[in-house]
């Protein structure tokens, strides 16, 4: 089914006649005002971000690998006259997937490094976290950092970077880049083919719901704390959370114009059956 999916997907697209597209004025500037869209948030995100590394971000990066080769010498040290973690043989280091491992690790950690230290409360501790919140927020949790720097040796407040995705901010952004995509080509079918407007009309609804969403979420997902300029290579602007700010700005004007035209196109075309029908009863009574 894929296939054949596949194959009708190509078949639509070598039917196309170019030389149509480029003379549908409404279909051009929905195209490039889509790319512009689309491109405008990563194209900004990466200026700042470049900028910043080569005010200060290089220098901080210069100082971060320093201390980390520092602990890791340090722990190579601890290996080498056996002075490792007495949990060492429990610790791993999980896949941003593998759920089972997190829940297990964090487990381990509550249980361990928890200041109650009860298996009990610490198994019903993890068993009442939900999957989907262990693999949204990668298991993340006080318990679990102390696990971590008694196990690897590495300080947990120095080698986090905050500007460090979670695995559900990377899926939201995915998320919005393809909603946008896929709105772009229901536009695009609907200019080329001469469809109906509401479909995209409420494509276009859907992305402006989105990001009005977004915007109430933006203040809990971007921080401006001191340590975001100092530790991190590409400061305020490394956050996934200021590329979705820059994607809601590029995408909310985009949506609201076109969906301003569209209902302006819309009452037009609904108004013109009449006129034609008035022209042609004075027609008949001259």
């Amino acid at each position: 089914r894929i296939k054949a999916t596949a194959s009708v997907a190509a078949d639509e697209v070598r039917s196309i006649e170019w030389s149509s597209v480029k003379r549908n004025t409404v279909l051009v500037a929905w195209m490039v005002s889509g790319l512009v869209a689309f491109l405008a948030p990563i194209i900004q995100w990466t200026i700042h971000k470049k900028n910043f590394y080569r005010a200060q971000g290089y220098m901080i990066e210069y100082e971060n690998q320093q201390r980390q080769y520092e602990e890791e010498q340090n722990q190579n040290n601890e290996y080498q006259y056996g002075n490792q973690s007495e949990y060492s043989n429990l610790y791993k280091e999980c896949s941003w997937w593998n759920v089972a491992c997190q829940r297990q690790q964090m487990r381990y950690a509550e249980y361990y490094m928890g200041e109650d230290q009860n298996q009990n409360d610490a198994y019903n501790y993890n068993e009442q976290i939900p999957s989907w919140f262990v693999f949204l927020s990668g298991g993340n949790s006080e318990s679990l950092s102390r696990w971590t720097e008694e196990n690897t040796g590495v300080r947990q407040d120095d080698d986090m970077d905050e500007t460090n995705p979670t695995t559900g901010e990377i899926m939201a952004v995915i998320y919005m880049f393809l909603v946008l995509f896929v709105v772009l080509i229901i536009g695009f079918g609907t200019f080329y083919k001469s469809r109906p407007l509401s479909t995209l009309k409420w494509g276009l609804a859907f992305l402006i719901n989105m990001i009005v969403v977004n915007f109430l979420l933006l203040p809990s997902l971007i921080s401006n704390e001191d340590r975001m300029w100092d530790e991190s290579i590409y400061g305020f602007y490394g956050q996934i959370g200021v590329l979705m700010a820059y994607f809601d700005f590029w995408v909310f004007i985009f949506s609201t114009v076109f969906l301003i035209v569209l209902n302006r196109e819309e009452k037009k075309n609904a108004q013109e059956p009449v006129k034609i029908q008035e022209e042609d009863y004075k027609t008949m009574s001259a």
